[in-house]
């Protein structure tokens, strides 16, 4: 049976969006695993190290807000394009880096231009495609993050022990250079042509109080997170950027031109909502893969390459499921799969919760498997209400604020790990002598994310349909 013209995918812009959406959760997996090549290569200390990590997420998370503002008003392909091409060059100078500080600096130029990337790529994909296969382009777009981030570590793992940490820039690099040709020389043949200002009037309308709220925010929180267990300073500065959050809302509500019009999440239920479960969802499961790792090789004493098996099965199962999903969430109601899929969520961390230093590894495969089902059962479902809630026109938007709950719930997933390690730990080593005290802060975490999951079914129940609203419109 031939497809039919609404039914046809273009695969040139198929290709250049969801290489790009592989290329970056696999550098920011990959990287965790190079680590300790890194450290010995420049003789970092612990603090310069984790600075290498996380600060890619930190100049990402940043400049989300302002880049999906500007992806609304001026050329989205080119603002793709752009920083497609600025990652790559990017990577490949990391790959290169003489020492440390270069190293630093092109890291938080692959998160800077990595935020050009999160906002278009979306929006190009769906954009340029019938709305009636929206769902299974989601759902392969949403699968190639998933594979991305699973295949990281394991494909980072045996560069690393053959060539060394620059390996995986130089892998990342060749990515994106074939996505950055098909961007360059095939994309803009394919994409619809879009009315919008010049670049200078776009930077000259953009909200520059919120920009400067929005940036600072975000990076204190995210900087605070990742650096929670360390002191008073990083909590501080978590805190800090949370009350800079709340203060960019008020702004927004009362500015004429707001670089996020936070009214969306009031006037557009499906929209609110579906980024409220969103965040939530996040947050109770970002965390999920560490504690389970500290679980697995300290309780069970397991090593840590068996470790590794185990825990690839459940970004495994989201990909599998996302692919199904999303081509689902084109027939059957979004909200129906999105909230079975949190249902799903919140039994896996409610059963991990009661796991014990005896539960047979067989339950912790099978739980995996069944948290991998429920977030690919969530994820571009969910993407699919958020992205269908709002006119073309704030599609940037959209997908800037689909990144912005994601970094977010990564953060307070962070936080809340950390504040009840330090609870029970009390700085003590994360080693077998102390497993009795991982294994009630692991259970205590996840009975949280447990608890605070149910509100995320809330939020996806009362979100309402979208087919509904489409077919009365």
């Amino acid at each position: 049976m031939e497809r039919t013209d609404e039914q046809k995918i273009n695969k040139n812009i198929l290709i250049a969006t969801t290489t790009s959406s592989f290329l970056v959760p696999f550098m920011s997996s990959a990287i965790n695993i190079a680590a300790p090549d890194i450290a010995k290569k420049f003789n970092l200390v612990a603090e310069n190290l984790n600075l290498v990590i996380t600060i890619f997420l930190l100049f990402s998370a940043a400049f989300i807000l302002p880049m999906g503002k500007l992806s609304d008003t001026f050329d989205r392909t080119k603002i793709f394009i752009t920083g497609l091409i600025s990652f790559t060059i990017s990577t490949l100078m990391c790959a290169i880096a003489p020492n440390i500080t270069v190293l630093f600096i092109f890291r938080a130029l692959q998160g800077f231009f990595s935020a050009f990337v999160f906002v278009t790529s979306i929006a190009i994909l769906i954009e340029n495609h019938s709305p009636k296969i929206r769902g299974r382009l989601l759902g392969i777009n949403t699968a190639t993050v998933y594979l991305g981030t699973s295949i990281g570590p394991f494909l980072g793992g045996i560069l690393v022990r053959l060539f060394g940490f620059r390996s995986i820039f130089l892998f990342a690099f060749l990515v994106g250079f074939v996505a950055s040709f098909i961007s360059l020389f095939l994309l803009k043949k394919e994409i619809k042509v879009q009315q919008h200002t010049s670049l200078a009037e776009s930077l000259k309308n953009l909200d520059k109080i919120g920009t400067i709220f929005s940036i600072v925010g975000l990076f204190l929180l995210i900087y605070g997170a990742s650096t929670f267990e360390l002191g008073k300073t990083p909590k501080m500065l978590f805190f800090l950027g949370g009350v800079l959050l709340i203060l960019f809302v008020g702004f927004e509500l009362a500015t004429q031109n707001p670089l996020l019009d936070v009214k969306l999440f009031v006037k557009i239920p499906q929209f609110g909502f579906s980024n409220l479960a969103a965040l939530i969802n996040y947050s109770c499961t970002f965390s999920a893969s560490y504690l389970l790792s500290l679980y697995l090789q300290i309780v069970k004493a397991l090593p840590a390459q068996v470790v590794g098996s185990i825990l690839i099965l459940q970004p495994i199962s989201q990909v599998i499921t996302s692919l199904i999903s999303g081509r689902a969430s084109e027939k059957i109601e979004p909200r129906k799969l999105a909230t079975a899929g949190m249902v799903l969520t919140t039994a896996g961390l409610f059963i991990f919760s009661l796991f014990s230093s005896k539960t047979n590894i067989v339950l912790v495969i099978v739980n995996l498997i069944i948290m991998g089902i429920g977030f690919g059962l969530f994820s571009s479902p969910n993407t699919n209400v958020v992205m269908s809630s709002v006119p073309q026109s704030l599609y940037g938007a959209a997908s800037s604020t689909i990144s912005v709950m994601r970094v977010m719930g990564q953060a307070f997933s962070m936080a809340i790990v950390s504040f009840i390690f330090s609870l029970y730990l009390k700085g003590a080593k994360l080693s077998h002598e102390n497993y009795l005290m991982i294994l009630k802060s692991m259970k205590i975490s996840f009975f949280v994310f447990s608890v605070l999951s149910i509100v995320g079914i809330v939020a996806s129940i009362k979100r309402g349909n979208i087919y509904n609203q489409e077919n009365s419109n």
